[in-house]
Parts: structure tokens; sequence; C-alpha cells
């Protein structure tokens, strides 16, 4: 994996998640050994640098495979805090006892790196492809925008957002999406009659005009509202048709700013 570009702000690492899809080749072997000690399978992780370092292990039961989940949460932030601007984080899949008879899908030989297999239209629709999921916060505040006015700093009665979390768990939606657990959808509250608004508050010429007829009582009965001016983005990982994993990024899930258009 490659960072890319370096990041516009500072952030750190909360928590890194490694999702791989481990699979039988051949499903009567495992109900010839269901029995057995022989079901059971180990499955480590080793990051590749100047020294070959344990990451961490799993233990697997070859009746309950599909995607399973590792913690590389140190490893990945020890990897963007130091190296990240010009190496690459390579890690390293051991499947002890695996044999030719329990498959872990990773990247084919020609392209081993992420940066590099997203260069391969086959490797791009591979539902089976590793991919990890990493958690962010800043670790730094912040600077504020001018229309990005928080309601909890706001005067009363100001247009303002209002941070409003929204959990997938209590919509009963954690079944089938996987990350994140939820996210900061916001909403805009306050009023935009209150207050003198100065020029430079309005978001174009046309909507300063419309203002000032209105206090002019020329309008009656019109009244701006507090509304979203910008919106972001959210990507959502998630099952699909046939357990297929999806990674998905939907337009305008998340209210950035807010202010009296």
């Amino acid at each position: 994996m490659a960072s890319g570009e370096p990041a516009l702000e500072p952030l750190r690492i909360k928590r890194a998640t490694l999702w791989a899809r481990v699979e039988l080749k051949h499903a009567h072997h495992y109900q010839h050994h269901r029995h057995s000690q022989i079901n059971q399978r180990n499955i480590t992780l080793w990051e590749l640098g100047q020294h070959l370092e344990m990451v961490t292990s799993l233990v697997v039961n070859v009746g309950q495979l599909g995607w399973q989940k590792f913690d590389v949460t140190k490893v990945v932030s020890r990897w963007y805090t130091t190296n990240y601007s010009k190496d690459k984080l390579t890690l390293l899949v051991d499947c002890s006892g695996c044999g030719s008879h329990v498959h872990v899908s990773t990247f084919d030989g020609h392209s081993p790196h992420v940066i590099e297999s997203s260069l391969n239209p086959k490797g791009d629709h591979d539902p089976d492809r590793p991919f990890l999921v990493v958690r962010t916060d800043p670790a730094a505040a912040k600077r504020v925008r001018r229309r990005a006015i928080e309601c909890s700093g706001a005067i009363k009665g100001q247009c303002c957002k209002q941070r409003f979390y929204v959990s997938f768990s209590q919509l009963g939606w954690d079944d089938w999406i996987i990350a994140p657990q939820g996210y900061y959808a916001n909403y805009c509250r306050g009023d935009c009659a209150a207050g003198h608004r100065t020029p430079d508050t309005f978001l174009n010429y046309y909507t300063h005009v419309i203002e000032e007829y209105r206090k002019m009582d020329r309008l009656a009965g019109m009244q701006p509202c507090c509304a979203p001016l910008k919106f972001s983005p959210m990507s959502l990982i998630y099952y699909g048709p046939d357990s297929n994993i999806i990674k998905r990024d939907l337009p305008k899930m998340v209210v950035d700013e807010c202010g009296c258009p």
C-alpha cells in the first residue's frame, strides 16, 4: 500500500482493519476432516521492511471461513507517521497448514501492492480482493471557515450547523453495513432574519438585493431559510449481492456549512 499525495491536514490513525477473504479450495476435504483438529488454521500477517516483523495472527475454523478481519492499527499508524511519504507498506500473509486446501485471497504475483493492483482492470472488479478500512481523527484543530458556524458557539437564533450523529446500528442497518458504524450527517437550524447582515455574508449579489427588498416590505411573506450551503461525500463499505463487499462514495451525505442563501 502506498499513501499517494500527502494529507492536507495531519491525521491520527484511530483504527485500521484489514479484511481478507479465506475460502476452501475443496469442500469435500473439510467434510472428511471436520471432526479432527485439522479444521483450524493459523493466519499470520508479517510486515516486510528492513526486518520481517509479525503484525498479528488469527486462528480460523475451516467451517466458518469467508471474510476475516485483522487488526493492523499499530503497523499502519507507525507507517503513516514515519515513512508514508516515501515507502510502501507491504504485508505478507502466511497461512500455517493451509497447503492446497485453504486459500487466502491476496493480490496476484504481478500486482502485490494496492496502488499497483488498482491499475489492473481485472483486479478492479475482483470482489475477493482484500481491502483496508482506516478510521482517522484530525491531529490538530481544524480552522473553521466563516460560514461553517457551529451551533455550539453561535449567537442565539443565528443560522448555524448543528452536529448530528447517525448510528447505523440504531437504524438496524449494521447487519449489512461494514464501515463506518455511523457518521455525522449534521443539519442546519437558526433564524436568517435574526440580527443585521453585512453584504459579505450573502452567498451572492442576488440574495443581497432580494433581502433589501424584503426588509422594505416589498416581498411580503418571503422569509430566507437557514439551509445547507456545502455538502461533502461519505464512503460506505457494505455487503452486496452474494455477500460481495462493495465500497461506494455517496455524494452529499454530510452537511459541512450552513447559511442563508
